[in-house]
């Protein structure tokens, strides 16, 4: 099994969506490699298209700016209040695969540490 790095882009299969949407979710890495129970457990922090019209606060991630390597057919939108646990064979490599630019990880930083 795969070990990703931290700033890994990927989809999450329906099943697994924390959010119960029963729809394939974009999330970002922010801990697997070298975390505890890594074989069972990975870290991540959901991305979303729809919460600009759930007037929620969050940013627009911009692709080339803010990441490399994936892309997607709507807007896509960084949700830093949404970090869960879950298996790694949850994460669908088949879907596509990108990287947080060096732009993209201090977003997300900036973004998580004002949750604090």
């Amino acid at each position: 099994m795969a070990k990703y790095d931290s700033g890994t882009i990927l989809w999450v299969y329906e099943e697994n969506d924390p959010h119960n949407t029963g729809k394939e979710r974009p999330v970002i890495v922010i801990r697997h490699r070298g975390r505890p129970y890594s074989s069972v457990e990975c870290t991540v922090m959901c991305l979303g298209h729809g919460s600009q019209a759930e007037d929620h606060r969050t940013l627009q991630l911009q692709p080339n700016e803010h990441y490399t390597g994936i892309s997607f057919s709507k807007d896509t939108y960084l949700l830093p209040w949404s970090i869960h646990t879950i298996p790694p064979m949850a994460l669908n490599e088949m879907h596509g695969m990108g990287q947080l630019t060096k732009q993209g990880r201090k977003l997300v930083a900036r973004e998580f540490a004002k949750l604090l």
